[in-house]
Order: structure tokens, then C-alpha cells, then sequence
């Protein structure tokens, strides 16, 4: 199979260094520009450019304008995170970092859902999915998948 290479006569360096700088990555930006990644980091280089890596990683993509207030928005409703990271397709860090940013108190994440728990409530204390999510604090399907992960019964007949 034959790589199409794209060529440009002229790169426009300003533009080049001010989107690089905005955190555009490489390659993106050069098949905007019409170039080779490589040649855009030649004169990106050549230019100055203090060029991103592993010790100096690229600037962070946080969402902006109506967006972002949304996001604010809603955490600042109570808006789960996981449903805010859905319906604005970011992550939970993300979220927190704009709540953050926004004055809010934000709450350190939750973590994993205590197995050993989920077993005891669910079979020793005969609690239903339901209650055992009420009483932990975690969604009915969280729960759900703890216990289908643990091998209980997925539906327990109640005592008539």
C-alpha cells in the first residue's frame, strides 16, 4: 500500500507555534497545516518551541465556555460524576478539577465498593440489591455487578 505524503510549499510558523502552544498535538496539527508531523517539529524546534514530552507533557484540555458552566452546573446540583462524565463525555478527574477551579467543595473519590461487604449485607443479612445499595452508599448496579462477579444468585426468590 503507498503512504500519500502531504507536501506544503509553506508552513505557516506563527499559527504552528501559537496552536502548539494551545495544546494541540503534532499530528493533528500538521495534517491541519498540510505537513508531515516531522517537519513540524523540525521547525517548531527551529522556531524555539520548548517541545512537549514525557517530563514536560502537553497543556491541559479542559473544557471551555458553556461547556464548562454545565459541567459546573451540575456537579454543583449533585449531579453524579459518572453521569456528568457521560453526558459531557469527559472524566471524573475533569469533573473534579472544574468544580475545583469553581470555588466548590469537591469530594475526594469514592473507592472500590468493599466485596467482603457487598457478600455479607447481601447474603448473611439477606438485605435485597436495593438495600444493600441504599446502605453503601453505591448505585443499584454497582451492586448488581459485585455480586454477579462474586457468583451470588442473581435473582433470590422472596421467602412467601
Amino acid at each position: 500500500m503507498m503512504r500519500r505524503v502531504m507536501r506544503a510549499s509553506k508552513i505557516d510558523i506563527e499559527e504552528a507555534v501559537r496552536l502548539y502552544n494551545e495544546g494541540w498535538r503534532l499530528r493533528p496539527l500538521a495534517r491541519r497545516l498540510g505537513c508531515s508531523f516531522q517537519r513540524l517539529s523540525v521547525h517548531l524546534r527551529r522556531a524555539g518551541v520548548d517541545m512537549r514530552g514525557p517530563a514536560n507533557p502537553r497543556a491541559p484540555r479542559l473544557p471551555v465556555g458553556e461547556r464548562r458552566d454545565a459541567i459546573v452546573a451540575a456537579y454543583e446540583a449533585g449531579t453524579p460524576v459518572s453521569r456528568i462524565c457521560s453526558a459531557y463525555s469527559t472524566t471524573a478527574p475533569t469533573v473534579r478539577a472544574l468544580a475545583e477551579q469553581a470555588g466548590l467543595v469537591v469530594a475526594a473519590p469514592r473507592g472500590r465498593l468493599d466485596r467482603d461487604l457487598v457478600r455479607r449485607l447481601f447474603s448473611e443479612e439477606g438485605l435485597s440489591r436495593r438495600e444493600v445499595a441504599a446502605r453503601t452508599g453505591y448505585c443499584y448496579g454497582t451492586v448488581s455487578t459485585v455480586l454477579r462477579d462474586l457468583g451470588m444468585a442473581h435473582h433470590r426468590r422472596r421467602a412467601s
